[in-house]
């Protein structure tokens, strides 16, 4: 279960954001338990362990990225932080603090927009075939367990990718 984000924090996460350091919003929230963030930062570089790989854009297809300049790529992956960070402050409608990470509906929710603001369709999104053959298969409530499997193994993959990268400095 991720640490509660007080509003507090959440303005400075915003104002990261509005600097451009979508890696350190990453970070924060990877830190505290947000799974979406540890997706999102894709593959972390051996030499800086907190370090999103640069042209990582969270769900967008190998394909697609290829076909991209690097300008539309920053756009598209700060957009993508800020409709995350727009998805978990909805939770400041209901309480104090945000207690959870997004859903696998908030989460396409907010792909979608930022897909439709870039000219790209949902073809371009690496999970909207898992997610539809998962809702004929199951439903949402299969969508969602799925979801959720695919955070719970990007949070493990980049804690051990950290952990490789701790252990090599310390053998240095």
């Amino acid at each position: 279960m991720p640490s509660p984000i007080s509003q507090a924090q959440f303005r400075k996460l915003r104002l990261l954001l509005g600097q451009g350091r979508v890696g350190s919003v990453y970070t924060y929230l990877a830190d505290h338990g947000y799974y979406y963030a540890c997706w999102a930062a894709g593959e972390v570089d051996g030499s800086s362990p907190a370090a999103p790989r640069l042209g990582t854009v969270p769900g967008l297809r190998l394909e697609t990225v290829q076909h991209l300049q690097a300008g539309e790529l920053t756009q598209i992956r700060l957009a993508m932080a800020c409709g995350y960070l727009d998805a978990l402050g909805l939770q400041f409608d209901k309480g104090p603090l945000i207690t959870r990470d997004v859903t696998a509906e908030e989460t396409a929710e907010f792909h979608g927009e930022v897909f439709r603001a870039h000219f790209l369709g949902l073809t371009d999104w690496s999970l909207h075939i898992p997610f539809e053959q998962q809702e004929k298969a199951g439903g949402l409530e299969a969508v969602e367990r799925y979801w959720q499997g695919v955070l719970r193994t990007s949070a493990q993959l980049n804690a051990r990718a950290i952990a490789r990268a701790a252990a090599a400095l310390l053998a240095a």
